[in-house]
């Protein structure tokens, strides 16, 4: 079975009406009615379903794309 993690805290509703509560650290599976209808809720990223007290840095800072290329690096960019 595949799990997918809510990315934060939330509560969704169903076409059906029903209402469900959701939280990061929670497990749920990919094929859940309500995953598949609320797609943009939830992650593959297993960061997402670990719950802890206050943030470890590695997980409180999301990665950053380098803007520059590093010395001897070639960056391929169009310029208009």
């Amino acid at each position: 079975m595949d799990v997918v993690y809510p990315v934060a805290d939330a509560a969704l509703t169903l076409k059906t009406g029903a209402t469900f509560t959701i939280r990061r650290g929670q497990h749920w599976p990919a094929d859940d009615e309500l995953v598949k209808e609320h797609p943009g809720q939830f992650s593959t990223d297993p960061r997402y379903g670990v719950a802890f007290s206050s943030p470890p840095a590695e997980l409180s800072e999301a990665p950053v794309e380098q803007a520059t290329a590093a010395p001897g690096e070639r960056r391929s960019v169009r310029r208009g």
